[in-house]
């Protein structure tokens, strides 16, 4: 039962050189590969190449680049002429079209990047620590926290002094900065993320209620001022250096923009989204997402590194963008996603892709679904999940886990065409949601945890329901009659083996998961 490694990608190069390149490099040397993977790997860089000369444009046209500026958190001033030698500090005054924007490295932004056109976002300085653009809010003042007796702590988020990090004044325009999506400690790199909906269901420690409106006529300054916390003691005791994840997004609103070698953190909206054309490149994207969702029809929360909205017109936002070599972390939904929903006409994403990319406890790696409620067109064209590793879905630590907590997660109503192939996936099951798995699926390989996991499970929404267990060979054959795959590996670990496929894989295929576990803050 025992697998060797399938193929590697763990060489991501340190600059960016052409497309077809980025995605040979970031794959690994042609030695690691059977000569199927290799022509597999040959055909499809330059199938990009050529989607990328004669379609739409993907990334910025550097031809068009006419100011190049420097932002630096820690040595800028925003009163400076934005050069390398006089750096901004903040985004405030950084040119929003047709230009190369570097980021020092080491520093942290205290604030979302948005709206940029035709540009380049990049990193410049020395060291290996990618810039930081980070939607946190630090707790300054341990002592802000009020005993309401019974084991329930307060905290008044509004009150800005007690605060350092993403901390503006709340306002109406403001006021949703504090709608959080977990609860973090910095100095163990501890998400404490189980949200509740009503004050009375705080119960267990680290439980925590931060309002229980959702409408958005509702939503007012008010709203979102209280954090009350479920313990036996001060929560900012015994050394711990706590934040929240604010409501928001990293970085947004990206049209033809290339994105590389940054990294996000700390957002309880989306890591990245709103994007066209975009390529995005080497970002680490960590702790996101969470936040109750403002206008939604019900109390739920939300949260994804990766997003890709479609909507019903030919100018979605969402298509035409490439993604890879990024590793993606510790997302309250899934790590990256094509979704949309339209009331009318047709919806389709177009020329999508994620290869190369590699994602830690996210609830799922990847997630597809287009809803088209006028019963039109509904479809994917040219957009692929292929050639990524996924370690621990599900097990995303919001403390929230779910029958959805798989690898890979559809509401598509029936199958349609998304291309996702030669995955590796250490640790969860295979599909949930809908019965709209993608129509070419195959060439995965799967390592799933004997009995604690479901290879398939489908919600019993229109008598649809299924569930389809990971004990044994017979689940495997069932797995493989209902989605049509027969093609991936699929490797069930008994409990007795778990500990040494483990270090297996973490010496393989996985290793950027021990660079992970290492670092304190990732």
């Amino acid at each position: 039962m025992r697998q060797k490694k399938f193929f590697s990608m763990n060489f991501i190069p340190p600059l960016a050189p052409t497309p077809e390149a980025v995605f040979l490099l970031n794959a690994g040397g042609a030695s690691c590969y059977s000569e199927f993977m290799r022509l597999f790997l040959f055909a499809f860089a330059a199938a990009f190449l050529c989607a990328g000369v004669f379609g739409a444009q993907i990334g910025a046209d550097e031809s068009r680049i006419a100011a190049e500026v420097y932002v630096s958190s820690t040595h800028g001033d925003d009163a400076n002429d934005g050069s390398r030698d006089k750096p901004f500090k903040t985004f405030a005054k950084i040119p929003k079209k047709d230009a190369r924007i570097f980021l020092r490295k080491g520093d942290v932004f205290y604030e979302p990047l948005a709206g940029l056109e035709n540009c380049v976002v990049d990193s410049y300085g020395r060291g290996s620590k990618k810039p930081l653009v980070c939607g946190i809010k630090h707790l300054k003042n341990p002592a802000a926290w009020e005993d309401m007796g019974g084991g329930v702590w307060r905290l008044d988020m509004n009150k800005t002094e007690n605060f350092g990090g993403r901390n503006p004044a709340i306002s109406a325009q403001t006021k949703l900065v504090n709608n959080l999506g977990a609860i973090y400690d910095s100095a163990t790199d501890t998400v404490h993320g189980h949200k509740v909906k009503k004050l009375d269901m705080l119960k267990k420690d680290w439980d925590f209620f931060a309002g229980e409106e959702y409408e958005s006529k509702k939503i007012n300054a008010e709203t979102f001022r209280w954090l009350y916390v479920k313990l036996g003691k001060n929560p900012s005791s015994d050394g711990a250096e706590l934040g929240i994840t604010t409501y928001g997004n990293g970085i947004s609103g990206l049209k033809n923009c290339t994105v590389r070698n940054v990294a996000i953190k700390g957002f309880g909206r989306h890591g990245l989204t709103g994007c066209r054309g975009g390529r995005i490149e080497n970002l680490e994207i960590d702790l996101i997402g969470g936040s109750t969702q403002p206008g939604y029809r019900t109390w739920v929360r939300l949260g994804n590194g990766i997003e890709f909205w479609i909507t019903g017109s030919l100018a979605s936002s969402g298509n035409h963008n490439y993604v890879s070599g990024c590793t993606i972390s510790r997302t309250y939904d899934c790590g990256s996603t094509i979704q949309g929903i339209t009331e009318k006409g047709e919806i389709v994403a177009r020329d999508i892709t994620f290869t190369g990319n590699k994602y830690y406890r996210c609830r799922q790696a990847f997630e597809h679904f287009l809803t088209n409620r006028a019963d039109g067109k509904s479809a994917y064209e040219d957009c692929r999940f292929v050639g990524n590793f996924a370690w621990e879905s599900g097990n995303n630590e919001f403390s929230t886990p779910e029958p959805r907590d798989n690898n890979f997660l559809t509401y598509d109503r029936y199958r349609k065409g998304m291309i996702i192939r030669n995955n590796v996936c250490y640790g969860s099951g295979i599909y949930a949601g809908t019965r709209g798995w993608a129509t070419d699926f195959g060439d995965n390989v799967f390592y799933v945890e004997q009995g604690k996991h479901n290879l398939v499970f489908v919600y019993p929404w229109g008598k649809q329901g299924l569930t389809i267990p990971a004990n044994g060979e017979a689940d495997i054959k069932k797995y493989r009659e209902t989605i049509g795959d027969e093609t991936s590996k699929i490797i069930i670990v008994p409990e007795s083996e778990v500990e040494s496929v483990r270090e297996e894989l973490l010496d393989g295929d996985f290793k950027y998961v021990k660079k992970i576990l290492k670092g304190k803050g990732r």
